[in-house]
């Protein structure tokens, strides 16, 4: 099975996070519902196991059956549509209590009419197992962020193992090394250059077993690395080759463009470096001046062009109202400028993004790599 870190958001094969060394399994996000803890036995004992074992352990695989089948005719539209609707983004233990049901004053969390809903559904076992709902929830947003990606690599997919790798991590660059284990994941579902890679086909049933052992993973990264350093060499010679003035652009361009003019060129730039983008009206925005998307992930962007001082706290605040007004999933101020520590901890506490004059020379020199590479496909 592949997991995601619900702390960190890295993907791994393995049941504790190796990136943040979280060891609770609990903060493992598995792709699969069936892997939660909740529907594994658990050992009591020698003696106990030898009395109850087997009626623990079909108790639970009817406890499972039973959540996956409702899971299944509920995922569309209750849970995938909540995930949006309600912005859920983490698994936050803290949201839910022991059923209540109808309480005389109370007041109701999302999370709570949620689980309302689907017990009138006919999802009986969240009485009880009130957590589910948080763990299930955590899992569609999961499968939702691996069908985008999924959509997006499959024209880099051939039966050619190295080739893949190499057309793939052109495009998405160092993002490869938060992506890979999506990367093979995709492979070994879709059977794609199956044979290249040593996948423990065991792993499919038994929840004990990686799906790619730890050797096997470090040897595809080891490939993905080197890949990528041969990338950055063709890139560079690309460059040097190709580079023309009249089209590239530098932060001293940026620096002199109006309001307006930097947020019609933030629109070229990230359709340029390959995202769909649609711009908002100049006023009445609510915060927003674009929306671009990826891997089915929405972004609002609220832009400021300053040509003195730091951004504050007021776009982080604008653009989190627009990510609830417009329901997209996440939210990012892109700047020329700095932001103000305030804004910064805003940022941090709101899960907002912030691209600094830092970051956004970043993003340029992504977009002047995608003018080279399409002037060097033109000009063979």
């Amino acid at each position: 099975m592949i997991y995601q870190c619900n702390s960190c958001s890295a993907f791994s094969f393995k049941a504790s996070c190796p990136r943040c060394g979280e060891s609770e399994i609990d903060t493992q996000i598995p792709l699969d519902p069936s892997f939660y803890q909740e529907f594994q036995y658990k050992s009591k004992g020698f003696l106990k196991d030898l009395l109850s074992k087997k009626k623990e352990i079909a108790n639970l695989e009817d406890l499972l059956n039973r959540v996956l089948k409702k899971y299944a005719d509920l995922k569309h539209p209750f849970f995938t549509n909540f995930v949006f609707v309600s912005n859920f983004s983490s698994v936050n233990a803290s949201q839910i209590q022991e059923y209540s049901g109808f309480v005389v004053g109370k007041d109701y969390s999302d999370i709570e009419l949620f689980q309302e809903v689907l017990v009138r559904n006919g999802f009986d076992e969240l009485k009880r197992l009130p957590e589910l709902i948080n763990k299930l929830l955590a899992t569609t947003l999961f499968e939702s962020e691996y069908v985008g990606f999924s959509n997006q690599i499959v024209r880099h997919v051939s039966d050619n193992a190295m080739a893949s790798l190499e057309s793939w991590i052109y495009e998405v660059g160092m993002g490869f090394r938060k992506y890979l284990p999506l990367f093979l994941y995709y492979a070994w579902i879709n059977k794609s250059f199956h044979s290249s890679i040593n996948f423990n086909e065991e792993a499919r049933g038994n929840k004990s077993i990686q799906l790619i052992d730890d050797s096997e993973y470090l040897k595809w990264l080891s490939v993905a690395e080197e890949i990528y350093y041969d990338v950055l060499v063709q890139k560079m010679d690309s460059k040097l080759r190709n580079f023309n003035i009249s089209q590239y652009r530098t932060m001293h361009d940026v620096d002199a463009m109006s309001g307006f003019d930097f947020e019609d060129f933030l629109v070229l730039l990230f359709q340029t470096i390959g995202y769909d983008v649609r711009e908002t009206k100049k006023t009445g925005d609510q915060g927003a001046d674009l929306f671009v998307e990826k891997f089915n992930e929405k972004t609002v962007i609220q832009a400021k062009n300053y040509t003195a001082g730091n951004v504050g706290n007021k776009a982080v605040q604008e653009v989190l109202a627009a990510k609830s007004f417009y329901r997209c999933d996440r939210a990012m101020v892109v700047t020329n400028s700095y932001f103000t520590s305030s804004a910064r901890e805003l940022a941090e506490a709101t899960s907002v993004t912030l691209i600094d004059r830092d970051d956004f020379q970043n993003y340029l020199n992504d977009y002047n790599q995608c003018l080279i590479d399409k002037f060097s496909e033109s000009n063979p």
